[in-house]
């Protein structure tokens, strides 16, 4: 005797059951994977509590104050420079957390400028501040780099998360230079 291929046995109500079956499996063993971790889920322990990142009212208003991006850039790249240096002072006279605040306080400094040239990206000039901003960065992470070293690792986390956080902001910083005149893989522009 033959055995004939029943299309009954696999039923599309039998079929569509053990694909839902399937994909509710898949789901509830992934989904503890697929959390990303919250920011406070994320730092080790012992670690100090991240520093605050806002800008000083004097800071804010002097910026405020000038009117042409190049001097505005010019300006808050001036307060990183004394932020990082008020930053490296403290540390080398183990004053570790309020190292950390003036951190915190640089890189208010630096998502308030990165902020500012991106809204102000329409501009002619805008391209050489971009390029001021990121000539800047460049040199500020090797010296975030050392002052990692120098505080302890409940301290010096944060200065390496920070660091991640200016290498984002460069290549962000580089972006409008790349944005329409790059040549697809393989072919013209089109």
């Amino acid at each position: 005797m033959r055995c004939r291929y029943r299309s009954d046995v696999l039923s599309r109500p039998f079929f569509a059951a053990v694909v839902s079956a399937l994909v509710a499996a898949a789901f509830l063993s992934s989904s503890s994977f697929a959390q990303a971790p919250t920011e406070e889920a994320a730092i080790p322990a012992g670690v100090v509590p991240p520093p605050l990142n806002i800008i000083s009212k004097q800071e804010k208003e002097s910026l405020e104050a000038e009117r042409k991006i190049s001097d505005r850039t010019k300006l808050a790249l001036e307060l990183m420079e004394s932020r990082l240096k008020l930053s490296e002072d403290a540390a080398t006279k183990e004053e570790f957390q309020e190292s950390l605040n003036q951190l915190g306080r640089f890189q208010a400094l630096v998502r308030d400028t990165a902020r500012y040239l991106h809204n102000n990206e329409e501009s002619k000039k805008s391209y050489k501040n971009f390029k001021r901003f990121e000539q800047s960065l460049r040199e500020f992470i090797p010296r975030l780099e050392l002052l990692r070293r120098a505080l302890p690792f409940k301290y010096g986390y944060h200065v390496r998360v920070m660091m991640e956080y200016l290498r984002d902001a460069r290549s962000n910083a580089l972006e409008p230079f790349f944005d329409d005149t790059v040549i697809p893989e393989g072919g013209s522009r089109r």
